[in-house]
């Protein structure tokens, strides 16, 4: 498996939070949210890298942290899924496609019980 670097952050904020936050990076910081829907906020960086902003009610089932997670990119997520997987972590949910964007992400727990990300870039 090849890592890239560090490309995705979740951040759980509650309601004002979320909003001031918002406000901040769009206001700001000139960042255009690529995808909006309610209680989740998708900004991309020129760089590549993704922030999202959750409401805690738009977090998955498993969580992210007590509100923050990150995430990797790698050269190849069906290969870095099965690596994580024989060295002990736990794959959680399956490989999402989102083909527009050329993207692929996955969460994963490991092994000090945090959630993490893998995402693709293609």
């Amino acid at each position: 498996m090849k890592v890239e670097g560090i490309t995705w952050h979740a951040v759980t904020l509650d309601e004002g939070a979320f909003a001031a936050s918002k406000k901040l990076y769009t206001e700001t910081f000139g960042l255009t949210p690529m995808m909006e829907m309610e209680g989740v906020a998708v900004f991309q960086m020129p760089s590549g890298s993704l922030l999202e902003l959750y409401l805690p009610t738009t977090v998955p089932p498993y969580g992210y942290n007590d509100s923050l997670a990150f995430g990797f990119r790698v050269d190849d997520i069906e290969a870095a899924s099965a690596e994580i997987e024989a060295a002990g972590g736990e794959l959680l949910g399956q490989i999402t496609r989102v083909e527009e964007m050329g993207y692929a992400y996955r969460h994963f727990r490991g092994p000090d019980g945090r959630v993490y990300g893998l995402n693709e870039q293609k």
